[in-house]
């Protein structure tokens, strides 16, 4: 039988994030980092082993999928949105994916990384589920790409809106599509907490057609 204390350990910590966000002085806290750091201090310092709590909480990892799929819904609720902005959607999705497959080439190119590694590099800014089997289709470590593209997201949700901001994009859609474009769910997760319902249209739009575009392009340039 499996233990369900991993499980129920995640669900706390992170409420527990959500809530300390309520107070002022605690509202830079992300939610997902504030749990990751946390979980990873407590297997370490209790010298849990990864695997038991992993058989623990993979359950919630299943939930990514399903998750993804449920950030449709603000889509079919604002289709008048997508329509009147689709010249900033083409643009802004050409720009995010090309961006991020030229970084990732030129990153492990700099850094004289095996071909492994740079093809690893490549689906960095695509959702968990697809960015794993892009890899594996290209030659690329699974494992690796999973950790990449964790902290692609963590990087997106933490500083997306303060870099946008720092360079005076203002408008919601411009944001959802970077932010979206470039950190997938996790930078997604942050325009919901700031409670930005365009944002999270565009964001959502832009990590769908992320997906799919970068693994069309993936498999043509390296299969």
């Amino acid at each position: 039988m499996i233990n369900p204390l991993g499980l129920i350990a995640t669900v706390l910590i992170y409420e527990f994030a959500l809530w300390l966000r309520k107070y002022p002085k605690f509202k830079f806290i992300n939610a997902n980092v504030f749990t990751g750091v946390i979980l990873i201090l407590i297997l370490y310092f209790l010298k849990i082993d990864y695997t038991k709590y992993n058989e623990s909480a993979c359950f919630l990892t299943l939930l990514l999928g399903p998750a993804t799929i449920a950030l449709g819904y603000p889509l079919s609720e604002n289709l008048d949105l997508l329509t009147k902005n689709k010249r900033a959607i083409y643009t802004g999705f050409a720009v995010g994916i090309i961006t991020a497959l030229l970084t990732s080439y030129f990153i492990g190119k700099v850094f004289h990384s095996d071909w492994q590694i740079i093809t690893s590099l490549m689906p960095k800014s695509v959702t968990t589920p697809i960015a794993l089997e892009i890899s594996k289709v290209i030659g690329g470590i699974p494992e690796l790409t999973a950790c990449l593209v964790a902290l692609t997201g963590i990087y997106g949700a933490v500083f997306g809106h303060k870099l946008l901001k720092l360079i005076h994009i203002k408008s919601d859609i411009s944001i959802g599509i970077a932010i979206g474009a470039a950190s997938h769910v996790l930078g997604t997760s942050s325009c919901i907490e700031k409670n930005r319902p365009k944002q999270v249209v565009m964001a959502t739009l832009a990590l769908i057609i992320t997906g799919i575009v970068t693994t069309i392009i993936c498999i043509w340039i390296f299969d």
